[in-house]
């Protein structure tokens, strides 16, 4: 959400990249898009970002209702490894239900676990989640629950 393309507008604009808190402003094309993702397929959020190292889930929730960020972010994922897919099969295996799910990120592929690479979309991390990444991860989504109801 955070994107080095936002953070050159708002410098150029002689505004904030952090909030009063510390915390990067969003790029708002990014949050459309993310509101785009949860409104069409009714997703959830789980955060796995480097954020959950420095804010717990309390206050990254805080932050999400704070900003009126789209979607209910209801989790982390554990803080069990530098292996990002690591964490988030261990996510999988804490939840206790086969859910569907995608992986949206900016770091490249070896971060995670080969079984993942096809709910998998990396996105450029100086303009971040924009419509084909979207559209990537709603086509993701929606061929999941597509292939449960067959």
């Amino acid at each position: 959400m955070d994107t080095a393309y936002y953070d050159m507008c708002l410098v150029s604009a002689g505004l904030p990249e952090c909030d009063e808190n510390g915390r990067p402003v969003f790029d708002t094309m990014c949050i459309s898009e993310l509101k785009r993702i949860v409104d069409i397929t009714k997703a959830y959020i789980v955060v796995t970002s480097d954020w959950k190292y420095t804010d717990g889930y309390d206050d990254l929730l805080e932050m999400w209702n704070d900003r009126n960020m789209p979607g209910f972010l209801i989790d982390t994922t554990p803080n069990i490894s530098s292996h990002r897919g690591d964490e988030i099969e261990q996510w999988l295996k804490e939840c206790k239900i086969d859910c569907n799910y995608v992986i949206i990120d900016d770091l490249s592929v070896e971060n995670f676990n080969s079984s993942q690479v096809d709910k998998l979309v990396v996105v450029d991390p100086f303009c971040g989640l924009d419509e084909l990444a979207a559209d990537k991860a709603i086509e993701i989504l929606l061929r999941q629950i597509e292939n449960r109801n067959v």
